[in-house]
């Protein structure tokens, strides 16, 4: 049942990014100039990414409300997809509609499931499906309606994560809190160096995105994620050695397959609150949308800073125990 309920949500992450992709590529190549696109495009942005962790917490606080979350995510959606009542309440409804979605089935696959590879297929759709959606390959109705089918199996099949409340002290430990600021910064790291990639290959960059997000959650799994990190730095650093397409994509992959890694183990910083704590991986996302063209760091750097971030939090929960 667990096996069908992930592959569900990853369906439906899919179709939410693709609904939002597709009706804000709508609107943008009707516009003829290109400050709105930007505003708007920054705006759904701040919405979808910056109100997760506040969505999130009030979730942890309330789980009786995670069924309603999902219809409501599709009300928004669904609204949000209609020209008719003007770009500006457009970008609001699909934000909201997109932040609701990827709380509530991010902290529920993070309770429902102690490995990495379920959060590495779960969190790999999105990108698909917005790169289908902004290239206006899927429009954003047949998304909808995807979704609206997706949405009526999750709340028929919802069952509360028997784990929304796990037994640990209420007192979080500075070390822990650090090993938190050091994951989030992972995270602005990934925001800046992990959504590169070409123009001109339109769906590949897209499929890197996925395929680096389950092939880390996969190695986490199967190699241990404290092998995983040094797996994910000679890689990185082996790409930094040619030139051309190959290294890129190589470059690529390493800074996805974090994304998995930094969720758990922000999940394992403060088990009782999972929608809180993938809520502000997602905000970390934003430096990444907003400055990426006014912050210029060397690659080399960024590889670097990574690998001894991970290090630093594996040294943490090493040494704390934190993890079994």
């Amino acid at each position: 049942m667990t096996d069908k309920i992930l592959f569900l949500y990853t369906l439906q992450h899919l179709t939410v990014d693709g609904i939002c992709g597709a009706a804000l590529a709508a609107y943008a190549v009707g516009e003829i100039y290109y400050e709105p696109i930007i505003f708007y495009f920054g705006m759904y942005n701040l919405l979808a990414f910056g109100l997760q962790a506040a969505a999130g917490f009030f979730l942890d606080k309330h789980p009786n409300f995670l069924r309603a979350a999902f219809i409501l995510s599709l009300i928004s959606l669904g609204v949000g997809t209609l020209p008719a009542i003007g770009i500006f309440a457009q970008v609001i409804f699909l934000g909201i509609g997109n932040c609701l979605f990827h709380v509530t089935a991010g902290s529920i696959v993070l309770q429902k499931f102690t490995g990495y590879k379920e959060l590495g297929l779960f969190v790999s759709s999105g990108a698909i499906g917005l790169a289908l959606g902004l290239n206006q390959l899927v429009d954003a109705q047949t998304f909808l309606f995807s979704y609206a089918v997706l949405t009526i199996l999750a709340v028929l099949t919802f069952r509360a994560p028997s784990s929304a409340r796990v037994s640990v002290s209420t007192k979080i430990s500075e070390p822990i809190i650090f090993c938190a600021i050091l994951l989030l910064s992972c995270v602005i790291m990934r925001g800046f160096g992990g959504s590169g990639g070409s123009s001109e290959y339109v769906m590949l960059f897209p499929i890197i995105f996925a395929a680096g997000k389950f092939l880390g959650g996969v190695c986490c799994d199967k190699i241990g994620w404290q092998n995983t990190i040094l797996l994910i730095f000679v890689l990185g650093f082996a790409s930094l050695q040619f030139e051309g397409l190959v290294p890129l994509i190589l470059l690529t992959l390493t800074f996805n397959m974090t994304m998995p890694l930094t969720l758990r183990l922000l999940h394992a910083c403060n088990p009782n609150f999972p929608g809180l704590m993938f809520g502000l991986a997602a905000g970390c996302l934003l430096p990444g949308v907003f400055f990426k063209g006014n912050f210029t760091i060397a690659v080399q750097a960024m590889v670097v800073i990574q690998f001894l971030i991970l290090l630093s939090a594996w040294k943490i929960f090493n040494n704390k125990a934190a993890i079994a």
